[in-house]
């Protein structure tokens, strides 16, 4: 295995050279894009669609009861998607939910941080959203991170706080985890969501797709404000459901040789609908998410989001519905298939 990140010393100072930070506009799971990141550092193939579809994220659509709250898209949130793509990584993950009143539990973590930087492996952190830090110095008191929500990733900048969880990547695994089984998993995953009602605080699958265009069409009918709704969480929701099945029909199409021709069949199916789905209806070559549900500074002053862009939204879910229930529907026939005696 060759490493792609080159460890770099000035004094107190290390770095890794090498690391790519993603945007949130490019990928909308920070914790996936940061496993991905990680172990291509690491000399790993390992690709971000691959990891939001085997976690299962790529088929989840989940909006919070309390409204159009943006923490409905994030994978730790509500019916969670990231242990099976923490499985499917090939190396082990050491992981540190910091608690500030073990003095203790924190120096070991900045010595953990600081031995993998040496080592030429960048760690994960997360708050709220989940970057990678590429260095340290003042003895590990100071990280130079790297996150999607500093300059979208593309600048280096000084973390000094302490996040809420650390992901240290410790080794390679002598063995990993069969790619089938894994999808066999996610497929389980995807229909049994799909089939759900609801997750801790959040609506889910079918339902979920209901109470979205149902919110919408009653902000629409009832002419309210655009000030007096989440605004930035109907446009991360949005942007996040048509780039998650994105990755579920790449994910679909990358492990449809895993299975036999029947079940295969079903599974580039549904890929395509997810494909339609994500580029024709949610999304169109002319017209990206945020110009459909645009985000608070998409909007200039005087120009709030329009009862217009509201109702062009609900048509756009309301036709991506039917392809949803229809890709849902050839995914249980290759679970189905899949378990069969002939697989």
């Amino acid at each position: 295995m060759s490493m792609n990140a080159i460890v770099h010393r000035n004094g107190g100072r290390v770095w890794l050279e090498g690391v790519k930070g993603w945007s949130p506009a490019e990928k909308h799971s920070s914790v996936h894009a940061a496993q991905e990141a990680i172990m291509q550092a690491a000399g790993e193939k390992v690709a971000y669609d691959c990891l939001v579809g085997v976690s299962g994220l790529a088929f989840r659509l989940q909006v919070s009861k309390s409204g159009l709250c943006p923490s409905s898209a994030h994978p730790f949130c509500g019916w969670r998607c990231v242990a099976r793509s923490t499985e499917s990584v090939p190396w082990h993950v050491q992981v540190f939910e910091l608690n500030p009143a073990d003095g203790e539990q924190v120096k070991t973590a900045r010595r953990a941080v600081v031995d993998s930087i040496e080592r030429g492996i960048p760690a994960q952190y997360g708050e709220e959203e989940d970057g990678v830090i590429i260095g340290c110095q003042q003895e590990g008191a100071e990280w130079l991170c790297l996150h999607p929500m500093h300059n979208g990733g593309r600048q280096e900048f000084v973390e000094t706080e302490r996040p809420w969880g650390l992901g240290i990547y410790t080794g390679p695994k002598p063995q990993r985890a069969s790619r089938r089984e894994l999808a066999v998993e996610a497929l389980r995953q995807a229909t049994t969501m799909a089939g759900a009602l609801e997750a801790e605080s959040y609506h889910m699958g079918f339902k979920a797709w209901e109470e979205y265009i149902g919110q919408l069409r009653a902000m629409a009918d009832a002419g309210i404000a655009a000030e007096k709704v989440d605004v930035l969480g109907n446009a991360w929701i949005y942007a996040c459901l048509a780039g998650y099945r994105r990755s579920a029909a790449l994910y679909l199409r990358e492990v449809a040789g895993e299975f036999a021709p029947a079940a295969a069949e079903r599974l580039t199916n549904a890929a395509s609908l997810y494909e339609r789905m994500s580029g024709e209806v949610l999304t169109d070559p002319q017209h990206k998410a945020a110009a459909i549900a645009p985000f608070p500074w998409n909007l200039k002053p005087g120009q709030p989001w329009s009862a217009g862009q509201r109702q062009e939204q609900i048509r756009r879910l309301e036709c991506a519905l039917p392809l949803e229930r229809e890709a849902i529907a050839h995914l249980e026939q290759a679970t189905a298939l899949a378990a069969g005696p002939s697989q």
